[in-house]
């Protein structure tokens, strides 16, 4: 079966809080060290906790043959604020295609501006796309200091 890309629905949440969880601490492990990680995602968050965050966006999931391959959201001000694929699915161009569906969706919306607080392997992603970096910024997530890049998207 080939990759389904749609809206995200509430029997989404527990799977998407996984596959968040793994990403961050499997995919993410080239680029930020294991005390980064657990601080970014001490514990995967519970379905309800996962529904709760992502109440008022644009939640797009990546399905394939394994279950939930990957999740874009969207602000309703056109924060770019999750973006996640399966560490197996890394450099396959699923997230190309999650990236795009955001873009219509965020076109569809009426949005000019996109923003994002990108992670060191997220800011390649987009600057390949046409993300504009801003600056490197240093954030405290449960007290453990980690950089992330603000960015900016002008839509045509």
């Amino acid at each position: 079966m080939p990759d389904l890309i749609r809206k995200a629905h509430c029997g989404d949440m527990s799977t998407l809080a996984l596959l968040i969880h793994d990403s961050i601490h499997t995919g993410a492990a080239g680029a930020y060290d294991e005390a980064q990680r657990r601080a970014w995602s001490p514990a995967p968050r519970s379905g309800s906790e996962m529904a709760a965050r992502l109440a008022g966006q644009t939640v797009l999931v990546a399905e394939d043959d394994e279950g939930l391959a990957g999740v874009f959201t969207l602000a309703s001000d056109g924060l770019l604020d999750l973006a996640f694929v399966r560490p197996d699915r890394k450099g396959d161009g699923l997230a190309g295609r999650l990236h795009e569906a955001l873009i219509e969706a965020a076109r569809a919306a009426g949005l000019k501006t996109l923003t994002v607080e990108a992670s060191h392997l997220m800011r390649r992603f987009l600057e390949k796309r046409g993300w504009t970096f801003l600056e490197t910024q240093t954030v405290h997530p449960n007290g453990v200091a980690m950089e992330n890049h603000r960015m900016v998207l002008h839509l045509a």
